[in-house]
C-alpha cells in the first residue's frame, strides 16, 4: 500500500516529551496495522495476520510493545511489536516489527522509544533484545536488507549483526496445471481436520529438534488449510508442506520421512502449494528461510532466486555491576 502526503499535512515539529504511549487494544489495532501498512515499501500484510500476529499472540509483551502516538493528533506514529518467546528463552525478547511513521522520523522520536525500551527491558532482567524470527511465529525472520534506514538505527544503538538468511522467490507463471493425486505410489491431499493430529505428530515425530510441528498446527486454522500431505499405500502420512503460514504467499516449513527421501516426495508437495497459492490470485511464492544446498535445488528445479535477504540483529542488555 503507498503513502501519499497531502497538501498541508506537514505535521508540526515534535515536543518528544510529550509524547504519549499507548497499549495496543481492540480499539486502536486497526490504526496501527495502517501504520505499518503506510510505511512498509518491501512487505505488507492482510489485517487478520497482523491481528494474529499481535492480540492474538500470547506471547505479546504489551509492556514492551511500544506504540506512540501524536498527542495532538492522537494518531499511532510510531510502534515497536515485542514478543516474549519463554519457551525460546525467558531471558530474552523480539522484535516482531518496527516502525516510525515518515513524517516524524529525523526527530529523535526512534531513538527515545528504544531508550525507553530498554529501561523496561532492564526492569524485567531481559538479557537480550532481538530482531529476528520470534518462533513458531514472525514476520519476516530478521531486517530485510532493504530496510537500510531501520538496518542502520538499529546499528547506531549497538545492535549487532547475525549471518544472513536467505528467503527465495518463485515465479508462478510456469504453474499452469493441477498436479496429479497419485503418482508412484504416493497420494498427495489437502490435509483434513481427520488427519490434524496425524500430521502434527508426524511433524513433531520426525522434526522434534525445531518448532515446525507448532508452525503447522497454525495452517489448521486457515480456511481452507494450508498444509498438504503425502501418504502410502498404508495410509500413513510420509510428508508435508505448508504454505501461507506467516504470510500469503510463504512457503514453509516442508518435510518428509528421512528414509524416502530422494523420492520426488518433496517436490510433489511443493508443486501442490504452488498451484494452491497461485489459486489464490498471487504470482509469486517466497520460501522461507533456505540454507546450504537447498538453494541451489530450488534455484535448478524452479528457476528460485535469492530475494529478499535479512540479518538478524541482536543487542545484548548492559547492566551496572553492583560492587
Amino acid at each position: 500500500m503507498s503513502y501519499t502526503k497531502l497538501k498541508g499535512s506537514e505535521p508540526e515539529p515534535l515536543i518528544i516529551d510529550d509524547i504519549v504511549y499507548k497499549v495496543i487494544s481492540k480499539d486502536n489495532v486497526q490504526s496501527i496495522y495502517q501504520l505499518f501498512e503506510n510505511n512498509s515499501r518491501f512487505f505488507s500484510l492482510p489485517f487478520e495476520y497482523f491481528q494474529r500476529g499481535t492480540l492474538e499472540d500470547d506471547d505479546l509483551d504489551l509492556n514492551l510493545s511500544l506504540i506512540s502516538f501524536d498527542p495532538t493528533l492522537n494518531k499511532p506514529i510510531a510502534a515497536f511489536i515485542v514478543v516474549r518467546r519463554k519457551g525460546v528463552n525467558e531471558n530474552y525478547c523480539f522484535f516482531k516489527g518496527c516502525v516510525v511513521d515518515k513524517q516524524y522520523r529525523r526527530q529523535g522520536l526512534g531513538s527515545k522509544m528504544l531508550l525507553e525500551l530498554l529501561r523496561r527491558l532492564k526492569e524485567k532482567g531481559i538479557t537480550q533484545v532481538i530482531y529476528g524470527p520470534s518462533v513458531p511465529e514472525y514476520w519476516q525472520p530478521g531486517v530485510d536488507i532493504r530496510n537500510t534506514s531501520l538496518y542502520f538505527f538499529l546499528k547506531k544503538h549497538g545492535f549487532k549483526s547475525h549471518r544472513a538468511i536467505f528467503n527465495l522467490t518463485v515465479s508462478l507463471n510456469a504453474i499452469d496445471k493441477k498436479p496429479v493425486r497419485n503418482k508412484h505410489g504416493y497420494i498427495y491431499e489437502r490435509v483434513q481436520p481427520k488427519d490434524f493430529k496425524k500430521t502434527f505428530e508426524f511433524v513433531k515425530q520426525h522434526f522434534p529438534n525445531n518448532t515446525w510441528a507448532d508452525e503447522v498446527n497454525f495452517s489448521f486454522k486457515l480456511q481452507p488449510p494450508s498444509t498438504f500431505i503425502a501418504k502410502d499405500e498404508n495410509n500413513e502420512i510420509v510428508g508435508w508442506a505448508t504454505h501461507s503460514q506467516f504470510f500469503p504467499g510463504s512457503f514453509g516449513p516442508t518435510g518428509v520421512n528421512e528414509l524416502l527421501r530422494g523420492k520426488g516426495i518433496g517436490t510433489e508437495l511443493f508443486l501442490w502449494c504452488l498451484w494452491d497459492i497461485k489459486q489464490k490470485g498471487l504470482d509469486r511464492c517466497e520460501i522461507m528461510w533456505v540454507e546450504g544446498n537447498t538453494v541451489k535445488f530450488y534455484s535448478k528445479t524452479f528457476g528460485a532466486y535469492i530475494s529478499p535477504i535479512f540479518y538478524p540483529m541482536y543487542k545484548k542488555i548492559k547492566y551496572n555491576k553492583i560492587h
